[in-house]
Order: structure tokens, then C-alpha cells, then sequence
């Protein structure tokens, strides 16, 4: 008790501003008074009420309405009209400093964003370097590299989200993985060097992780399966979505279903340009017809010996380039012992008798975090060319034997092989049909109506297929 007051309680709001009412310490404040909790509010100084006008004079005009008095520790008012005055007067200065801080802070942020200064945490893959240049994690850098990968791949975000997790591998904030932070990594192009604050935009302002191709066709997959979500409206399984494509307009063609007035139930793929209410002309494709002429071609144009051959020497040469990178062992190495120094320093202050109620459970983070770093060292160290050139030929080759009919087969070599596939209408001539495959060199075949017509329903012999644009 001191000048006549008990405390009865406090209310502090830490680390929130006083520019905004939107403090659960201060709102509980202002519902204590409505109940006679209090008979008067000590505060600091005037701003730590409010640095908004409004809101002070409505939060004290409340308060008076219960009964409650508002006094400043540092600032005492003299109950005198002339002290509302005051109170006034300074209450409109907090107000000026704080908008004028802002707008310097704002000035000073923008001022380093203009030279592509690093501000606020570095996202996965990147650390803040001595100059406070944005420089790349390589441990983070590669799970990021992993992420668009996969994703590109076809994965979903739960495929993705759960082997990231089951590796061991963590957010910038050091959290497992879920949908939204795989969401927010795929949509960031800072990973193609692009820096961004407010309205600055600096391009190559940062060391990019991922090829800007391939983020453009990972952004270009994200907004088909937003916008589309083709897989969800069906129980059917379209084997080609994201990767059949109208020729005409270049929009995505999408699965769709219809009954006829038999009750047949029909499946077919239908540009997005047309189906929008668009003016494309293009027709529909059957689902079951396109994706047997995909699969049917596939396999005859890119499984053959001398095909083989090519991308098992291309899967080992990427095979090798991994086991020679050591960027992330020596990342996870140096991991290792930052952590290994944070326990040190714990044990250190607990044998002081620095103990507090949360170093227990602090230490148990370490502890695991210690072993998580260790399991994926291990995993890096233990690396080694399980894959052999022979290996993947056997694989690739056993891709031949597949039963044309076999959805599973079907989406083996959909999936593993083919990158795109563009059909048009041909006017009379019927149908154009443009793949591009998952291997490097002469990847692509332009299929016309007179091959698909050559096609027998068991799959017998195919001419006229042309190789290259």
C-alpha cells in the first residue's frame, strides 16, 4: 500500500504496442471495471494507455462510466480543466510520435530493403551473412530443393509433408511440416533470387535455390490444383492431370464426368478455356482413349534400348554429382555442434543453480533436436551408390512388360516418363497430339490422326509418329 492504494491486480500486455486496443490484458481491463473490480488505473506513463486519440477517449470515457480514475505514475494531471488539457496535449504528442517512428522505422526498412539488406528471420535456406546479405543454409537449402522436386513431381502436399517429417527435417522456425508451411515455401520466389518489401522488388538481389523453370512450373501446378482441384470431383482417377493441355489455348484440360439419359456415366478431360465460359473450340477428349494413346506411345518411342541407355547415364551422372556435394554434411556438422554448445551452456547454468521452470523442458528440446541432427548426419554419411547403371536399365526395361490395361502401369509410366502432352482438333484431318518426355536430348513426338488410327485394340503395330517439333 503506498499514497493510499491497494493493488489488487495487474495487467500487462508485453512485447504488444499501445498503438492498438487489441491487447487481451488491456480489454480484460476494461471488463474487470465494468464488474467494481477497481476503483482506479495506474499506468506508467499517458502513452502506455493508448497512442490513439480515439481509442483513449473512448477507453477513459468507459472507464469514468465505471466509476474508475486514470492515474499516470510519471506524468501526474492536476484535476483541473487545465489538466484535461494537458492530458490532452500529450496524449496528441504519443499520438504524432508514434505515427512519426513509424514512418522513420518505415523510411530505414525501405532504405535497406533498396540494397537488398536482410531484415526479420531468413526463411528456410538462407542465413543472414556478416554483411547482412541473405547467403544460403545448405541443409535448408536442399530440403527446399527437395520440396519443388517433389512437388513437380506430382507428390501431394501430404505425400511431401509427411517424408519430410519422417526424415527429420524442419521449418526456419524449427517446427515439423505441415500444409501451410509447405504452401508458403512453394509460393515464395525469393528462392529464385527475387527480394521483396513493401513496394521494392529487386530481382537477382538474392542467391536463388531453385531454377526459375522450375518454379514457374510449380506456381503453374499450384493455380491449376487451386483453382481446378480436378482430382476431388471425381472418385474416377484422371491420370493425366496437370500434364494434358489444350493446344489451341495452352489452358490445362481437366477431368470431368456426365451421365447420359441411359445413365452411363461418361468420363472425358475438358479445356479450362472452354469450360470457363471461354471461346476455345476445343472439343472433349475421352479420359480412357487419350490416356491409352499417352501410355501406348510412351512406351514404344521412349522405351528402347538405345532410350534406356541414354537416361540410365544421365540418372547416374546426377546420382554421382549428389554423393560428391558435402555442403550438407558440413551444414548439419556445424548444426551439430551449435547445438551441442546450447546444451553446454544449459547444463552450465543449471550446475550455477540457474534453474528456472521451463530449462527442463528447454533441455529436452535440445536433446531431441541433438538427435534429429544426428539421425540425418548418419543418413548423409552412410550415402552410398545403391543405384548402379545396370539397376536402373532392369527397371526401366521392365516397364515393357506392363499390361497396356493396368491403370497402376499406366500411372507408373504417366508418372515416371512423361513430362506434357498437348492435343488439338485438327479440323478434318482429326487430331494432333504433341508429348514431351522426362528425358533429356530429342524428347518429344508429334503424334497425327493416321498413327492413332494404325492402333489395333491390342495394342499392334504404330507408323508414322515423327520425333521433334
Amino acid at each position: 500500500m503506498k499514497n493510499g492504494f491497494i493493488v489488487v491486480d495487474e495487467y500487462i500486455d508485453r512485447a504488444i504496442s499501445g498503438k492498438t486496443d487489441n491487447r487481451p490484458s488491456f480489454q480484460q481491463l476494461i471488463k474487470d471495471s465494468e464488474k467494481g473490480h477497481f476503483d482506479a488505473v495506474i499506468m506508467y506513463t499517458l502513452d502506455r494507455f493508448a497512442r490513439n486519440r480515439y481509442d483513449s477517449a473512448i477507453y477513459k470515457a468507459k472507464l469514468k462510466k465505471n466509476g474508475v480514475k486514470v492515474y499516470y505514475a510519471k506524468q501526474p494531471m492536476p484535476d483541473t480543466p487545465e489538466g484535461i488539457i494537458l492530458e490532452s496535449v500529450l496524449e496528441g504528442y504519443a499520438e504524432y510520435y508514434s505515427e512519426n517512428l513509424a514512418r522513420s522505422i518505415k523510411r530505414g526498412l525501405k532504405e535497406n530493403a533498396l540494397h537488398g539488406i536482410a531484415m526479420g528471420s531468413p526463411c528456410l535456406g538462407y542465413k543472414i551473412g556478416a554483411d547482412r546479405q541473405y547467403e544460403i543454409e545448405p541443409v535448408g537449402a536442399k530440403t527446399v530443393q527437395t520440396i519443388f522436386t517433389m512437388y513437380s513431381e506430382g507428390k501431394s502436399a501430404t505425400q511431401i509433408v509427411n517424408w519430410l517429417n519422417e526424415q527429420g527435417c524442419k521449418t526456419s522456425r524449427g517446427n515439423a511440416f505441415n500444409k501451410n508451411s509447405l504452401k508458403t515455401i512453394l509460393r515464395n520466389d525469393k528462392y529464385i533470387g527475387v527480394y521483396r518489401f513493401d513496394d521494392v522488388i529487386l530481382e537477382d538481389a538474392v542467391p536463388p535455390i531453385i531454377d526459375r523453370k522450375l518454379f514457374e512450373k510449380v506456381q503453374a501446378m499450384l493455380q491449376h490444383n487451386y483453382s481446378v482441384r480436378a482430382r476431388t470431383k471425381s472418385k474416377e482417377d484422371y491420370l493425366l492431370t496437370t500434364k494434358l493441355f489444350c493446344g489451341h489455348c495452352g489452358k490445362p484440360m481437366v477431368g470431368e464426368s456426365g451421365t447420359s439419359h441411359t445413365g452411363r456415366m461418361y468420363y472425358y478431360y475438358k479445356c479450362t478455356g472452354r469450360k470457363r465460359g471461354g471461346k476455345c473450340p476445343k472439343a472433349v477428349e475421352k479420359k480412357d482413349w487419350i490416356e491409352e494413346i499417352v501410355v501406348r506411345f510412351t512406351v514404344e518411342k521412349v522405351l528402347t534400348d538405345e532410350s534406356i541407355d541414354r537416361i540410365a547415364t544421365k540418372a547416374m551422372e546426377i546420382v554421382e554429382k549428389d554423393l560428391q556435394d558435402t555442403s550438407v554434411l558440413v551444414g548439419l556438422q556445424k548444426m551439430l555442434k551449435e547445438c551441442n554448445k546450447r546444451i553446454k551452456n544449459l547444463l552450465s547454468a543449471v550446475e550455477q543453480g540457474l534453474v528456472t521452470p521451463a530449462t527442463k523442458d528447454r533441455l529436452e528440446e535440445l536433446e531431441q533436436e541433438r538427435r534429429d541432427i544426428e539421425g540425418q548426419i548418419a543418413r548423409e554419411e552412410m550415402k552410398k551408390p545403391l543405384l548402379t547403371k545396370e539397376r536402373i536399365v532392369y527397371w526401366l526395361t521392365s516397364f515393357k512388360s506392363g499390361d497396356i490395361h493396368d491403370i497402376e502401369y499406366q500411372r507408373r509410366v504417366i508418372d515416371t516418363l512423361v513430362n506434357s502432352v498437348f492435343v488439338y482438333d485438327d479440323g478434318d484431318k482429326g487430331r494432333k497430339i504433341v508429348l514431351t518426355f522426362n528425358i533429356s536430348g530429342n524428347n518429344t513426338i508429334t503424334i497425327k490422326s493416321s498413327d492413332i488410327e494404325c492402333l489395333t485394340p491390342a495394342g499392334g503395330r504404330r507408323t508414322g509418329a515423327s520425333w521433334g517439333r
